[in-house]
């Protein structure tokens, strides 16, 4: 990956209670994929019973994108991890709407409508 390709993407995580949030922001694509792969793992087995990932700024999402996604899905359910995902953009849902992904996944509009339905 080029130090142009970090421009691309950027993820940090942060607690919130005992869940973990992970914000991606820029295109997620064969190009990115690494480095959200690598947080999302980190955040996995960091040991928090859920992690929200908020997909909110996200202005692409390729077909290697929603691959990190099912990913960390599985490995969340491997784990025990409540895995949930937010946006509402359409660069977020028309990919996985397209691919019939989208019911694999819980989607949230908001991390605080997601942090809502964890504690409900």
């Amino acid at each position: 990956m080029s130090a142009e390709d970090f421009d691309l993407i950027t993820v940090h995580t942060e607690p919130a209670g005992d869940t973990m949030i992970v914000h991606v922001s820029g295109e997620l694509d064969l190009s990115t994929a690494s480095v959200a792969e690598a947080e999302l793992g980190q955040a996995v087995g960091s040991g928090a019973p859920a992690v929200i990932v908020d997909l909110d700024r996200v202005s692409f999402l390729g077909s290697t994108g929603l691959r990190v996604l099912l990913m960390a899905r599985d490995r969340a359910n491997d784990s025990g991890v409540d895995l949930r995902l937010v946006g509402e953009q359409r660069a977020v849902l028309r990919p996985l709407q397209v691919s019939g992904l989208m019911p694999a996944f819980r989607m949230h509009a908001t991390v605080p409508e997601a942090i809502a339905a964890l504690e409900g």
